[in-house]
């Protein structure tokens, strides 16, 4: 862990996308971009970064669709994967290793639009907060932040799964293996976004076959002032 127990190392992210391509990635489908989708084209979005973009398949997916992009994660291993992805269908993304809970390398009002599915919920509330706060310095006025994070609703299924070591602080954990996990509210992600324009926050589910919940997070869209 880092030493304020903000977040998880990098070696426990490499560890995990390591188990994942072992066994092949579960989700090439990138069915968490497609309902941003709409609001990218609606906004005239051209320029978007993939904030944990893992090994890449949003990211790819908007590379196809002529967006330019920028995906960042803490994981080598997932850059070196989404490296090989890219280049195997001669797209260009600029995918790049790097500490997203530390400032990005990119200019003040340079992006359209900031996508980040399933990782944000990774980051204890100090960090949620820089990042928020670095993500509406890259954006130009007007410019989107879409994302899912885990919910509340997600939080006693997961620990289940998956056994906490220790609490950081209200629904915020760190999980068996070293993995952080914080469990948002709807409140909470009203209070960590009071400054930008809002969109919409939707409560998913996601089912399996027999119909059972396996998957409760916030799809949250807003937009930067001016």
């Amino acid at each position: 862990m880092t030493t304020d127990e903000r977040y998880a190392v990098a070696e426990v992210w490499d560890r995990r996308h390591s188990a994942i391509l072992a066994v092949g990635d579960p989700d090439r489908s990138s069915q968490w971009l497609e309902p941003f989708l709409p609001l990218l084209e609606s906004h005239g979005c051209r320029d978007v970064i993939d904030l944990g973009c893992g090994t890449g398949y949003d990211a790819l997916a908007l590379a196809r669709r002529g967006y330019r992009v920028q995906g960042f994660d803490y994981a080598q291993v997932a850059i070196d994967e989404a490296i090989r992805l890219a280049q195997a269908e001669s797209l260009t993304v600029d995918f790049r290793q790097g500490d997203i809970g530390l400032p990005l390398p990119c200019k003040d009002g340079s992006f359209d639009a900031v996508i980040s599915n399933l990782v944000l919920h990774s980051f204890a509330d100090a960090a949620l907060r820089s990042i928020v706060d670095e993500v509406e310095r890259c954006l130009r006025p007007g410019g989107l932040f879409l994302f899912h994070a885990n919910s509340t609703e997600d939080l006693e299924r997961r620990l289940a799964v998956q056994p906490p070591e220790r609490q950081l602080g209200p629904r915020s954990y760190v999980l068996a293996g070293g993995q952080t996990m914080h469990f948002f509210s709807r409140d909470y992600c009203e209070t960590l976004l009071a400054d930008w324009l809002p969109i919409g926050i939707e409560a998913v589910t996601r089912l399996d076959p027999e119909g059972q919940p396996v998957k409760s997070v916030w799809r949250v869209a807003v937009r930067k002032s001016g």
